[in-house]
């Protein structure tokens, strides 16, 4: 905002004192023009709006590394975890085997009775082609539905990634309870053995 000159009070002529009223009116109109236009809801709500977007954005890039960090670790425990239950399988196993012999022969009825009920879907979408054609209408559903969720995630990156995001601190939350209860369980097996 600009200042009232004071030398424009000095002035004694009658149009000397309109003109310098006249340069004030337009400053002081310009300088209202420029104070509305700050304050104006619009402009407000714009800037509020820049401002939340660049701070929700500085939070992502902050956050990004730690959850990433946080899901290769959970990634790797759950590899670690599982490369470990393949071994203790493994010499369980080979200590017995019967124990292999048996889940052999499981492995083998199990494969047999899917190709059976396979065969028996397949004779049965073959006698009721309504059927048939629903079942094909419903794959094609979930396809196009399954692209579309595909599509929408390429398209917006960032959403995708938060929500990856906090699938994995979920995941990090229900690793840490299960722990959790597991020690609560050996704690409490250890005390009733005592």
């Amino acid at each position: 905002m600009t200042s009232i000159d004071e030398t424009s009070t000095t002035s004694t002529s009658p149009d000397e004192i309109r003109s310098d009223i006249e340069a004030t009116r337009a400053r002081l109109g310009s300088d209202l023009d420029e104070l509305s236009a700050r304050v104006s809801p619009g402009q407000v709500a714009g800037r509020t709006a820049h401002d939340l977007r660049e701070r929700v954005g500085a939070a992502t890039n902050a956050v990004r590394p730690k959850v990433a960090a946080t899901t290769e670790t959970a990634a790797e425990k759950a590899r670690h975890t599982t490369d470990q239950a393949k071994a203790t399988v493994r010499r369980q196993l080979d200590a017995h085997p019967q124990v292999a012999a048996s889940a052999q022969r499981a492995v083998s009825t199990a494969g047999s009775a899917a190709g059976t009920a396979t065969h028996s879907v397949q004779r049965q979408l073959d006698a009721h082609p309504q059927v048939a054609a629903k079942v094909t209408q419903a794959r094609g559903s979930a396809g196009e539905a399954v692209n579309t969720g595909r599509r929408k995630a390429g398209e917006n990156p960032k959403a995708t990634g938060l929500a990856a995001a906090g699938t994995a601190a979920f995941a990090v939350v229900v690793a840490v309870v299960r722990r959790r209860r597991r020690g609560r369980g050996a704690a409490s097996s250890t005390a009733n053995a005592s």
